[in-house]
Order: structure tokens, then sequence, then C-alpha cells
């Protein structure tokens, strides 16, 4: 089994994959479709916060789960021909990492995030040959060298928070990694409100967006620069707050009351994930996976009842172009 699986069974309400079957323009004029909208976004919050499976459910890829990477998912990175072990112990030792780095011969580079165990849960293909990736908010750079791993033609990592915060150790991490696996990543330093097609080299058609959408103070400025680049679809990881709520909405963190940052923002129920994205342009929005449940309560350190429905946690989504 590649993912445990938490919970207990889902009942009718829930839906795996949700999209809207008319076009925008006919859903902002038609009150007979807004309704039908309206009945799809209480159909979502109830799916959420009654999304069970039990452990003995079979494996199955939707959104009634909530899921848990585990070290069984964990395929190590090759070390480059001509590159030594011990070089790369020597060179990542006395650094901060925020990713998690698993090499041939047991090397482990030890970061925050067990980076690792998610690259099967957050929706990457298999195989990527033949096409050309994005990687948004690259950080330390796991997921584009995952993606160049996978085949990816074409690989281009960005970032600019992570890269230029004074102090950080992200932008030496992901060149570190760049030679030692020798994977053809490209770099270019530029924030998220930037990207355009002509800032970027052109459109990909797959772009990853993980765990970024909740550091925008403005969501729909962030998913409309990403909507611009994608050719076939992006991939959203985000935190996901207000569950409950059976309407689109967003829950604001002011201050540094999501885990002492203050560049965390805003979290969204799934009904506000989807319909961002269907305001941005993109033309249908697939609801992957839910995991860490909990996770605003947990961080924020206040108490809560582990047998109930989360109404809060971490979600995957596929937005189409």
């Amino acid at each position: 089994m590649v993912l445990e699986i938490l919970g207990r069974p889902m009942d009718a309400a829930g839906s795996r994959t949700f999209h809207y079957g008319l076009s925008m323009s006919v859903l902002r004029t038609a009150s007979e479709s807004g309704t039908r909208v309206l009945q799809r976004l209480r159909q979502a919050a109830v799916g959420a916060r009654r999304g069970y499976r039990s452990l003995d459910a079979p494996l199955e890829y939707d959104v009634t789960q909530w899921l848990t990477p585990s070290d069984d998912t964990v395929v190590p990175f090759p070390i480059a021909a001509g590159r030594h072990a011990d070089d790369l112990v020597a060179r990542a030792e006395g650094r901060t990492w925020f990713h998690t780095f698993t090499f041939d011969g047991g090397v482990r580079i030890e970061g925050y995030d067990p980076t690792g165990r998610k690259a099967n849960l957050f929706g990457l293909p298999p195989s990527l040959e033949g096409k050309r990736v994005l990687d948004v908010g690259t950080y330390d750079g796991y997921f584009a060298f995952e993606a160049a791993r996978r085949g990816a033609d074409d690989v281009l990592a960005t970032d600019r928070f992570a890269w230029t915060w004074p102090g950080s150790d992200a932008k030496g991490n992901f060149e570190i990694i760049r030679d030692f696996t020798g994977l053809p990543v490209r770099d270019l330093t530029i924030a998220v409100e930037d990207i355009t097609p002509d800032a970027v080299g052109g459109v990909y058609d797959v772009v990853l967006f993980y765990g970024v959408l909740y550091h925008a103070a403005d969501p729909l400025r962030y998913l409309q620069a990403i909507r611009h680049v994608t050719g076939e679809y992006a991939l959203i990881e985000t935190v996901v707050d207000l569950l409950d709520v059976d309407r689109a909405a967003a829950a604001y963190y002011p201050g540094t009351f999501l885990n002492g940052d203050a560049s965390n923002k805003f979290g969204p129920n799934h009904a506000a994930v989807e319909g961002w994205c269907l305001d941005v342009g993109f033309s249908r929005v697939e609801h992957l996976a839910n995991w860490s449940p909990h996770i605003v309560f947990d961080l924020a350190g206040v108490p809560y009842d582990i047998t109930l429905p989360p109404t809060s946690g971490r979600a995957v989504y596929r937005a189409w172009a």
C-alpha cells in the first residue's frame, strides 16, 4: 500500500470530482444555474466534513479520504556519476533545509518537511515524458527535481521569497541538489505575481503550485498568474480551512496566528479554491486528496477533538486549462 487511510465510511453526499458543467458567462447570468452552483458548493462542504474511509477500505485516489503519506513511498535520488556521497554530506551539513532528500546508499538530508513521502500524493503522474514543467515556489527544489526524474523534457524552478530571504539557505540548497543529482533543472528568481509567459519562457504543460496559495495576500492575482502559464493543468496544494461551511469561504490568519509565520494569509475551503480557479479562467477543478487533518488548530495550539471530522487540513487540486 502506498498511502495509509484514516477514518470511517463516506456517505452518499460526498463527491469525488466536482466541476461546473456550464460556462462562467452562463453561471453568472442564469439564476437557475446559480442554484445548481450553490448545491455543488454545499455538497463539497458536506463531503469534506463527512468524508472518511476505514483502514480496511481499498485504496482509491479520491476526495473522500484523509491520506497520510508514509516512508514506504520515498524513492531515493541517484547520485550523479563522478559525485560522491561523502562530498554531498559535507556540502549539506550545517545548512538549514526545508525539503528532505533521500539518496541511494542511505544518504539522507533531513529537512523540516518530509517531502519525499508526498511525491505520490500531490498528483504528479508517474511519467512526465514530453512535458514542460514549471515549479513555482520551489524552495529547495524537491518537486522540480522529481519532475525531471520522471522524464520531463524541460523543468524550470522559480522562487523569490525563499531564495532572497536574508539568511536563507534555500537557493544554495537547490544548487547542491542539482549538482549532485545531475538533473537538468533550470532556475529563475521571480515573484509569483510577476510570472507571465514572457517572463518564464512561454506556457508549460504542467505547473506545480505546492504550498504557496495560502501565503498569497491576493489569491486571485496569484492564481491568475498561474493560469496564464498553464498549458494543460496546474497542481495546487494548500492549507484549507472552514471545511464545515457550506459556501465558498476562506479563513484569514492575522499576524503570526498560523504557525508563527506572518506570511500565512488565507485558508480557503474546497468550494473557494474551485471558485477562485474558475474565476481566473481554469476550465474545471479536480479535488485530488485531503491530508494533514486539523492542521490549523494543531499549529495554533488550540485544543480540538480528534474524533470529530476535520474543519481544516491540507488539500491537493488539479486545475485544468
